[in-house]
């Protein structure tokens, strides 16, 4: 697993930072495609794959961003057939603006602090088809 997580996370850093923005932005899709579980999720499940992305998060060679970590997770989850939904949120410190990204699976925070969605004002939630309403743009 912490392998898996490992190479997930290069790739995604690798696609992030070196590929246009139009070969991955369907990886932001937030609303998760999966119906079915193929076993059900546990915590358990859920704490060994949050563990393994932050172990080799701190053993990349670049430090990942938690679009990165998130990303990462999302696809080892889907992957088990778990569904996950990327959220995305921001707030103001001050001047600044500052943005979060983090995984829910039902609605219930797993690789973040359960109160991070009151913290942040999260986008609205993207479909396929708002999706498809930006290719356009």
């Amino acid at each position: 697993m912490l392998t898996e997580a490992w190479l997930t996370l290069s790739w995604i850093d690798f696609a992030i930072s070196f590929l246009p923005y139009h070969w991955w932005k369907s990886w932001l899709s937030i609303q998760s495609d999966i119906k079915t579980n193929q076993q059900p999720a546990t915590s358990l499940s859920f704490e060994q794959l949050v563990w393994s992305v932050n172990a080799a998060a701190n053993h990349h060679l670049r430090k990942p961003t938690c679009l990165r970590r998130s990303l990462t997770l999302k696809c080892m989850l889907q992957r088990r057939g778990i569904p996950a939904d990327l959220r995305i949120g921001i707030r103001k410190n001050g001047t600044q603006i500052a943005a979060h990204a983090w995984i829910e699976h039902t609605g219930t925070v797993i690789n973040d602090s359960p109160d991070i969605a009151t913290s942040y004002s999260q986008f609205p939630v993207l479909t396929k088809e708002l999706m498809q309403g930006f290719q356009n743009l």
